[in-house]
């Protein structure tokens, strides 16, 4: 588990912050896959200190009063439907969302609120 907590950089961390937000393949985002183990949904929170949120593939999580995180990274076989602020979206099987925002749920893609 230790591993799953690496945090990001500071530099990390601001370029996340910084970022437009952009789907990418997780081989174009190795830190994310790095971070992210196979078969779980991943979420960074914004505080660098913060550990990452696993989500097992099929799961479901809500966050009651939102996650701030900087970076979603999708290690499944399937879509995720991320609702957040200000906006919500589908993240696709082995693809990473880096900007700033905050999660209030994620769970497996089915119809995904607009």
């Amino acid at each position: 588990m230790a591993a799953t907590a690496i945090a990001l950089t500071t530099a990390a961390a601001t370029a996340a912050a910084t970022a437009t937000f952009a789907a990418q393949p997780a081989t174009a985002a190795s830190q994310a896959a790095a971070v992210c183990p196979t078969g779980y949904l991943c979420l960074q929170p914004s505080a660098s200190s913060a550990r990452v949120v696993l989500v097992k593939q099929g799961d479901s999580r809500s966050f009651p009063g939102g996650l701030q995180v900087g970076q979603v990274s999708n290690q499944t076989g399937v879509a995720y439907c991320v609702s957040s602020t200000p906006y919500g979206y589908t993240l696709g099987a082995k693809l990473t969302a880096a900007r700033a925002h905050t999660v209030l749920s994620v769970k497996p893609a089915g119809v995904c609120a607009a």
